[in-house]
């Protein structure tokens, strides 16, 4: 078994025990070489639950597809700066680990902003500088209050805040025109040198033959909306080439007893258009599948809704299909929102913003 082929079992073993996963479309998917998998960006997870039936249906064994990938993931300490919630002894053991040199392996490659960076970036060219000169009054006291909390001496310049238990704190996007970013033209020059790199090296994939995944998003919806895509997919269409973009949609459901419900739907591949950016969302709305719980949330009335999806070619949950069993999963949906309303919103942005 190759690292790549264990990473997938990995990710099999983690999102079987963490979701109810649900997979529509093809058993068998023919994905033409250079093809573009887009997908829709609903939460963090969405990797793990993505790879196993993509490297099932896909027969990945024999055709492995590349992945466009964040480009901390690639940075010193991003386990420990990029999770929410870790205690600062946490971030500290953390720190250290890195798996920049191991993501190629798996066909994982970054592609960088080159007007954004962290903050662990930008402080790392400006190690001896004083740390007020650097932050400002206000985002400095925030890392002085940490030092206190940790037992740590208080920061003075900005190399003394490059450890773990800041992690989370030098996390945050900077860009060029952010106090902290601010008269660092090497920096930036360097930045967006790499960030060509970035762009070129997906090119060649793709017009090598590779398929490979690419979340347009650029980052997981924060209110259920599908989009707006970050820029840059239209260059990489009329660069690279590719023969079709595939799309694929998540939708993550609540609303249901035990484990969250997600639904992983694969769509029909489309030859790309003039305008690739726009035809890659209209594909996004247009797989997104129908759930229980947008439904619940978005108080459609659920015979019709499952008609008007069947109509489009929209996928639709299967126990949404038949009258019965759509009376037990409406029944479960409705009692799990009195108990989680906070989940309503998203879901029903998510069912509206799929039809706009």
């Amino acid at each position: 078994m190759t690292l790549y082929d264990a990473v997938a079992a990995g990710m099999w073993a983690y999102s079987r025990a963490a979701f109810r996963i649900t997979v529509l479309g093809p058993e068998r998917l023919r994905i033409a070489p250079g093809t573009l998998l887009v997908v829709t960006h609903r939460r963090e997870t969405d990797v793990p639950v993505l790879c196993p039936p993509l490297y099932r249906r896909g027969e990945l064994r024999r055709q492995r597809v590349a992945f466009a990938a964040r480009d901390d993931m690639f940075l010193p300490g991003f386990f420990a700066g990029f999770p929410a919630g870790l205690p600062p002894r946490m971030r500290r053991l953390l720190y250290p680990l890195g798996v920049a040199g191991w993501l190629p392996r798996v066909e994982v490659f970054p592609i960088r902003s080159a007007r954004v960076a962290r903050l662990a970036e930008v402080l790392g060219d400006r190690r001896g500088e004083r740390i007020e000169d650097v932050l400002g009054r206000e985002e400095a006291r925030a890392f002085v209050e940490r030092a206190a909390a940790c037992g740590l001496r208080a920061p003075v310049v900005a190399r003394d805040v490059l450890r773990g238990e800041y992690a989370d704190l030098l996390w945050r996007a900077v860009g060029p025109d952010d106090p902290a970013g601010l008269g660092l033209d090497g920096f930036w020059s360097r930045r967006a040198t790499e960030a060509a790199g970035d762009f070129r090296t997906l090119v060649e994939l793709v017009r090598g033959g590779r398929p490979l995944v690419l979340f347009p998003e650029g980052r997981p919806s924060p209110d259920g909306e599908i989009g707006p895509l970050q820029r840059g997919l239209g260059a990489l269409v009329r660069r690279a080439r590719p023969p079709a973009l595939l799309p694929v949609a998540l939708a993550y459901d609540p609303l249901a007893r035990g484990r969250t419900r997600v639904i992983v739907a694969f769509g029909v591949p489309a030859a790309p258009s003039v305008d690739a950016e726009e035809q890659a969302l209209a594909l996004l709305r247009r797989t997104m599948p129908l759930t229980t719980g947008q439904l619940v949330a978005a108080g459609a009335e659920p015979g019709e809704a499952v008609r008007a999806a069947l109509v489009e070619g929209r996928p639709v949950e299967p126990a949404l299909v038949a009258a019965d069993s759509r009376s037990r999963r409406l029944a479960e949906a409705r009692a799990a929102a009195e108990r989680s309303p906070e989940a309503l919103p998203f879901l029903a942005r998510e069912y509206g913003s799929a039809r706009s």
